[in-house]
């Protein structure tokens, strides 16, 4: 008795591979992830919102807008230290959608962002920094003293050139994930808008334009987070989109 099976043997039956397990934790990571990112974004908007935005150019400035309002500084620090973080559960949002699907632009994003996503709550805390040396020293020193702790040689390795990289990154992620079918293509214009509200010389003292920015940003966390919550265990573990 012959054992090799003809193609007639094979007709009218399709061989199909065992769809992936589903790990029991996964429904419960999926949903922190996007909880935490939607909740990022709302305090991210609450933070830009809050925050006394400088009338003027310079450190002076700046310092004055702190200690105009010292606790209405302080809570938009609080908010926006605890808003950036939801940009870590975003990217991890953005990795689980481009698993299978724009894995190249998905990695890229990730790796152009992790660097900046870590350091950026970080830099609130100078806030309170700045905050308490307006409030005890004379201007012209106070300006003295937080000019030298920015101009210390290693101080842009914690801003400037690495926090841009963050927004780059969660660009190329809304085009990733646009690619995977999880994302709106429009997704990545909002970050590109924020970039241009925040950055543009012209609109940088323009209290309304930093809100605005602030809130795309905020936007961007939070459709990302809805969008993680929405995804069924199987895509998470997969990235694969399913008909529904």
């Amino acid at each position: 008795m012959s054992l090799h099976l003809s193609a007639d043997d094979y007709a009218g039956h399709t061989l199909t591979a065992p769809a992936p397990a589903v790990p029991p934790a996964t429904g419960f990571r999926r949903r922190a992830v996007g909880l935490s990112a939607a909740v990022g974004g709302l305090l991210v908007t609450a933070g830009f919102a809050t925050t006394v935005w400088e009338t003027g150019e310079g450190t002076l400035a700046y310092l004055d807008s702190l200690s105009v309002d010292p606790l209405r500084s302080q809570v938009a620090a609080v908010l926006l230290f605890f808003g950036y973080m939801g940009i870590t559960p975003t990217l991890l949002a953005l990795a689980a959608m481009t698993r299978r699907r724009g894995r190249v632009l998905g990695s890229l994003a990730l790796m152009l962002s992790w660097i900046g996503t870590l350091a950026l709550p970080g830099l609130l805390v100078t806030d309170f920094y700045d905050l308490s040396i307006r409030q005890h020293l004379a201007p012209d020193v106070a300006v003295q003293v937080s000019e030298g702790a920015q101009n210390l040689p290693l101080a842009a390795f914690l801003g400037g050139p690495t926090i841009m990289l963050v927004f780059l990154g969660l660009a190329l992620g809304a085009v990733a994930g646009r690619r995977a079918g999880f994302l709106h293509w429009s997704l990545a214009l909002t970050i590109v808008a924020s970039v241009g509200l925040i950055m543009v010389p012209a609109l940088r003292y323009s209290a309304a334009a930093n809100i605005v920015g602030g809130a795309l940003l905020g936007l961007y966390l939070l459709v990302v987070g809805i969008r993680a919550l929405r995804m069924s265990d199987r895509e998470w573990v997969t990235g694969t989109r399913e008909c529904r």
